[in-house]
């Protein structure tokens, strides 16, 4: 009789115990890194996730693109100060020719985006909210510069660097993946 009372128990207990399981799965997966989009060849990005169409980039086709922005920075890097000149496109122009996929019917769904951007050479990865990006919000110019002091990051690829922040620990080396997306519920 006693076994006949615990069996929902246990059947209750193994179902939240699978559903646990998969949940922490797919978070593994979510985060690990996508070599699906990962580029050839050095110098060169793919710019994926919540867009319309998947692209790849190479630094000669972001310094093709028009509106190329120039900022003069200082930034903390290790124990001292860099000042820096970066010449690129904005990383939200970069977006607009991927067609960002923002829900209509949701106000501001724009807002409840991020933009993950990963180097190719350690899987550094730094975020950037779509609000700091959007022009009716917080307009910040973020670059993915392809000059640095007017030499070419061709060969190391592109830098995402981010005007404004104290530290440059969003200051992104050797860009291989931008991608868009929106945190799981």
């Amino acid at each position: 009789m006693r076994r006949s009372r615990l069996r929902p128990f246990v059947v209750a207990g193994i179902a939240i115990i699978s559903t646990m399981a998969m949940s922490v799965a797919g978070v593994l997966a979510h985060d690990r890194p996508d070599h699906s989009t990962k580029p050839q060849s050095g110098g060169s990005l793919v710019v994926a996730g919540n867009v319309a169409q998947k692209l790849r980039l190479s630094v000669p086709d972001l310094a093709a693109m028009p509106n190329q922005k120039t900022v003069e920075v200082t930034f903390r890097a290790g124990d001292g100060t860099e000042h820096r000149i970066f010449t690129g496109p904005l990383l939200l122009d970069v977006l607009a020719r991927a067609a960002p996929q923002f829900d209509p019917t949701i106000k501001n769904d724009s807002l409840r985006h991020f933009v993950s951007v990963t180097a190719g050479s350690d899987g550094y990865r730094a975020l950037v909210a779509y609000g700091e990006l959007d022009p009716s919000f917080e307009d910040k110019q973020i670059l993915l510069a392809v000059t640095q002091d007017g030499a070419s990051l061709a060969k190391q690829g592109p830098r995402l660097v981010v005007p404004g922040d104290i530290a440059g620990g969003r200051y992104v080396t050797g860009v291989s993946t931008v991608r868009l997306d929106k945190p799981r519920r």
